[in-house]
């Protein structure tokens, strides 16, 4: 019995780490899909064609007024569409009758450096998940890079 007291909660804990450690490389992987599609909608708004999101320009930090920008990603990295401020707050499972397994919330805030008197912006796309988490609870791994 003191065995199986002993062992039995080491194979749960065993199984459970395993499990994160599935979702967080299932994450790294999809990543390089759902990172250049982020990348797409930052652009897209600097000349006024967001698919997603509203237009921005050049030096603009966004999102703005406590907004979030965050698009919702299925289980295999294709967009499924934005999402608002309650549901990545609260966190979401589907976005129109789309499953929905990862969040990439993009934000922008003014970098003091400028590169050939260009104003730059530090960008952050987080890919977040499981997303039906609150957003407090997601595990989040972050990019970083500057944009003007």
């Amino acid at each position: 019995m003191g065995v199986l007291a002993v062992a039995i909660p080491l194979v749960f804990g065993t199984l459970a780490e395993s499990g994160r450690s599935g979702m967080s490389s299932a994450a790294e992987t999809r990543s390089t899909w759902m990172v250049p599609v982020c990348m797409e909608e930052i652009r897209a708004s600097r000349e006024g064609r967001p698919r997603y999101f509203t237009p921005t320009v050049a030096a603009e930090a966004f999102p703005t007024n406590g907004d979030v920008w965050a698009l919702a990603f299925s289980d295999d990295g294709k967009p499924v569409g934005k999402i608002s401020k309650a549901a990545y707050d609260k966190g979401t499972k589907e976005l129109d009758g789309q499953a929905v397994g990862y969040i990439a919330s993009l934000s922008a805030v003014a970098d003091l450096a400028e590169i050939k008197g260009v104003p730059m912006l530090r960008a952050r796309i987080s890919l977040e998940y499981p997303s039906a988490s609150p957003a407090e609870k997601r595990r989040k791994i972050d990019f970083h890079t500057r944009i003007p």
